[in-house]
């Protein structure tokens, strides 16, 4: 798909009304006009993105297993986790892990989820 181009399909969740795609449409509408304007290429941008964008950021659930095991006596996580983020920009392959999305079995658990501001 090039940019400009966007698709909502009708699997979307109910909170998605008409004024949130609309504002959606328009948001993308500009930012392809932007990068049209800018004239760089897709590489060129996902490099400048990547520069200052880190791959690697501290998730709750993460933070909450170092813990968990710390408390056990086992620092390996933590000492895992603080050499991942002496350099979060870079591709680490072999720490893939530490980049997905947070796992469902997170979402039920304490800490683990979302943090409100008094948390």
């Amino acid at each position: 798909m090039s940019p400009g181009q966007f698709s909502i399909g009708s699997n979307i969740p109910e909170q998605i009304n008409a004024a949130y795609k609309t504002h959606l449409h328009q948001w993308i509408e500009n930012y392809s006009r932007r990068i049209q304007k800018d004239n760089t290429s897709n590489a060129d941008r996902q490099l400048q993105m990547n520069k200052i964008n880190p791959k690697y950021v501290i998730r709750n659930y993460l933070a909450q297993l170092a813990i968990d095991q710390a408390e056990l006596g086992d620092f390996s996580m933590i000492e895992e986790l603080l050499t991942l983020f002496q350099k979060p920009y870079d591709e680490q392959p072999s720490k893939e892990k530490f980049a997905a999305k947070r796992p469902d079995w997170a979402r039920q658990r304490a800490g683990c989820s979302m943090l409100s501001c008094s948390s």
